[in-house]
């Protein structure tokens, strides 16, 4: 008797309960499921992101100088209704497949394509290039990739495209030095990276450059996260990564424009159709030793016409999302003077990519000296060959090597290892 009177009493209580919920739900407007295990009313708006909009551009604050000051934690970028803030589409409309259809040039390979991306601002992404961190996120997807040493004898990448897509994923994500910002410059970029040295902040501050920062930016949780496994495998400093949304997300809080007005291409770039020989000596395995640490190997592929990439010796350098190994059809080597930066305790490099240098320009299997120069840290690259006369660059993606110029001349660099197959 006990027993059926407690019963009872449950059940009364029960849907009790259950009417509550039922009239919470209707005032709210939540769905019962959400009421009864813990989910609240679905957001709307911008309610996930800063409660004003940025008045201008955001400049980075004074820091330590790098991105061991990031955030406690940083999460996925929430892909739910009504979470992200309005942002503009910078991914150019593709037009019909007619083949009477209009080509453009692309401002980074010089290619034809269906898409007109003169209008897309390009980003430069700050990339992770330790050993551990490959393979990378992304990077098969450069139009222009260019490598650059900081200290410790290892080297960083710098990522340029100008089709970063919504759902692309990119990293890992690495703080900027002086020089990587100059470089990014060169080619009209908004700069994406993680932190900077003392040098770098004040190149971006000096410059009035364009910067996402997923360490300074106050608003880094909304653009920036942290790659799980590569937590747990490689550690906090080499797990940031962004999304083609979160550059768009993170460029609409700041005010930072992500269509330029059509300033030219990258290069002076050849017909598509009648690619330029160069004259200068055969260039079928170039071999760059930057340090004891790292050591590149860009092999060149007869059938296919480009160069493919090897690093730290034998590794092909590939792409994590793909598996595919990254190849160009176009390579620069830039001799650029390095020192140590005087009293830096980090070991810090100066790299100087203003004025004027020598270097090589290589394309199928073949080389051309070149000279290279800018007049200031904002400016495009103006190539030349060594004999005189614009340097005129092969349609197709790039690799660029910014190596010391005190290797020049020294089995540090060889253009001709062997005759590859």
């Amino acid at each position: 008797m006990k027993k059926s009177s407690f019963t009872g009493t449950a059940l009364r209580v029960c849907a009790v309960l259950l009417a509550l919920c039922l009239s919470a739900a209707l005032l709210t407007g939540c769905k019962l499921t959400d009421l009864l295990f813990g989910h609240g009313p679905e957001t709307t708006g911008t309610a996930a992101g800063p409660d004003t909009p940025p008045e201008g551009s955001s400049q980075p604050g004074p820091g330590t100088g790098d991105e061991s000051s990031a955030p406690e934690t940083l999460s996925p970028p929430d892909t739910g209704t009504g979470t992200e803030p309005p942002v503009t589409d910078t991914e150019p409309v593709e037009t019909t497949r007619d083949p009477k259809a209009v080509l453009y040039t692309d401002p980074l390979t010089g290619q034809k394509l269906e898409t007109d991306y003169s209008r897309v601002r390009p980003v430069a992404i700050a990339i992770d290039n330790l050993s551990s961190t490959a393979p990378q996120t992304g990077v098969g997807r450069a139009d222009i990739l260019a490598e650059v040493m900081v200290e410790g004898g290892i080297s960083r990448l710098i990522l340029i495209t100008n089709k970063y897509r919504a759902s692309e994923v990119y990293g890992p994500v690495r703080s900027v030095r002086d020089y990587m910002v100059s470089l990014s410059a060169a080619f009209g970029t908004l700069m994406v990276g993680a932190g900077y040295s003392p040098t770098g902040y004040t190149a971006i501050v000096d410059n009035a450059l364009d910067y996402i920062d997923g360490t300074h930016d106050r608003y880094a949780l909304y653009g920036f996260f942290r790659d799980p496994v590569r937590y747990s495998q490689t550690g906090y400093e080499h797990s940031l990564m962004i999304s083609g949304q979160g550059i768009k997300t993170l460029a609409t809080y700041n005010n930072f424009q992500l269509t330029r007005t059509p300033s030219g291409t990258a290069f002076s770039f050849s017909n598509p159709d009648k690619p330029v020989a160069l004259s200068g000596g055969t260039a079928t395995h170039c071999i760059l030793t930057y340090s004891v640490f790292q050591q590149v190997q860009m092999i060149y592929s007869r059938s296919e016409n480009v160069y493919y990439r090897y690093q730290y010796g034998t590794k092909p350098h590939l792409d994590a999302e793909t598996g595919e190994q990254l190849h160009f059809a176009n390579v620069f080597v830039l001799f650029a003077e390095q020192s140590r930066i005087p009293g830096d305790e980090e070991g810090r490099l100066s790299v100087s990519l203003t004025g004027s240098g020598t270097g090589y320009y290589l394309y199928g299997g073949k080389y051309s000296e070149i000279a290279w120069s800018r007049e200031s840290d904002v400016s495009p690259f103006t190539f030349t060959l060594a004999g005189g006369g614009a340097l005129t660059v092969n349609c197709g993606k790039t690799f660029i090597s910014v190596v010391d110029s005190s290797l020049r001349g020294t089995d540090s660099v060889i253009l001709n290892y062997k005759v590859s197959s």
